[in-house]
């Protein structure tokens, strides 16, 4: 796990996390207490994997791309959007947002790329707007 603010003059996060956080469609099926769990998990992680990198104040306005890489052929758009709610929250969380509504994030990108079976990962890009 590796955090890079990339631009002095603005706030730039491009940041790697191992595993991948559960979709819709594997919690779904969860007991309650598991789900919690789960999003306890990644939220630690991303909180981790930023530490040291927290803007001095959350940002107003930001453009987020969210990139999973996993060995699945494919992934439903709906649940590869889901699956980074978790991830997304802990941004606020931690003081990097200042809140996740469409006025300060828009629609963040998401993407999916394959990488070989248990190798999965999720990379998170934060950039300031102005």
């Amino acid at each position: 796990m590796e955090a890079i603010q990339l631009a002095p003059e603005r706030y730039v996060l491009d940041v790697t996390i191992p595993g991948l956080p559960p979709t819709v469609n594997r919690t779904g099926r969860m007991h309650w207490a598991i789900q919690a769990r789960n999003v306890r998990d990644q939220k630690d992680k991303v909180r981790y994997s930023i530490r040291g990198f927290i803007p001095r104040k959350p940002l107003k306005r930001a453009k987020l791309t969210l990139t999973r890489f996993s060995a699945s052929s494919s992934i439903d758009p709906d649940n590869l959007a889901s699956s980074f709610k978790s991830t997304v929250d802990s941004l606020v969380e931690c003081g990097v947002l200042e809140d996740d509504k469409i006025s300060n994030i828009g629609i963040p990108e998401y993407k999916w790329e394959k990488v070989e079976r248990g190798k999965g990962y999720i990379r998170i890009r934060v950039e300031e707007i102005q």
